[in-house]
């Protein structure tokens, strides 16, 4: 667990958002309940899912009051929007397949280090682009990957998963091979 200066700290240095933004942004999900206010003897916390939704948040680049709603749809994104349920457990969905990727990053994987991930701004989908051309698409279940759903022009975050890890390994320790 780390505080959430730290964090903030960590994701201006290493993602280059500006800590105000980022400040803003986790007061939304706090007020949300998707992150941890804490106590008045102690400040929040927050654990490393916690700080890799607060990316995502942050790389949605949409309205604080829409911050909430951008990391509720990446917790629901499924490979290629097809409904998991009653699909076995192994099937990851985005969050477990972007903290799965960020923690081989973080043992000194090459492959995972070099990937990126593009957090779509206008429509609620994630893809990870690994070095050698194979790309994963994550979308709600329902929705067409292939396909962006908003009218005219596409716009996403692409976010380095090397400098993902390495905000995490300063926030909290390096992570054991």
């Amino acid at each position: 667990m780390a505080s959430i200066s730290a964090v903030l700290d960590a994701i201006e240095q290493h993602l280059k958002f500006p800590r105000s933004r980022s400040a803003g942004v986790a007061r939304r999900l706090q007020e949300a309940r998707l992150l941890p206010t804490g106590v008045p003897s102690a400040p929040p916390e927050l654990d490393e899912d916690q700080t890799i939704d607060l990316v995502v948040a942050l790389a949605s680049d949409v309205t604080l009051h829409e911050a909430p709603d951008a990391v509720r749809a990446f917790h629901r994104m499924t490979p290629g929007g097809v409904n998991l349920e009653g699909a076995p457990q192994t099937i990851p969905n985005a969050p477990i397949a972007v903290s799965i990727l960020v923690e081989d990053a973080r043992a000194g994987v090459a492959e995972a280090r070099k990937a990126q991930i593009a957090v779509s701004c206008n429509w609620r989908a994630l893809a990870i682009h690994m070095p050698g051309g194979d790309v994963q698409r994550f979308c709600e279940a329902g929705q067409a990957a292939s396909h962006w759903q908003s009218g005219g022009h596409h716009r996403s975050t692409t976010l380095n998963v090397a400098a993902i890890a390495d905000a995490l390994d300063e926030i909290f320790g390096k992570a054991q091979a």
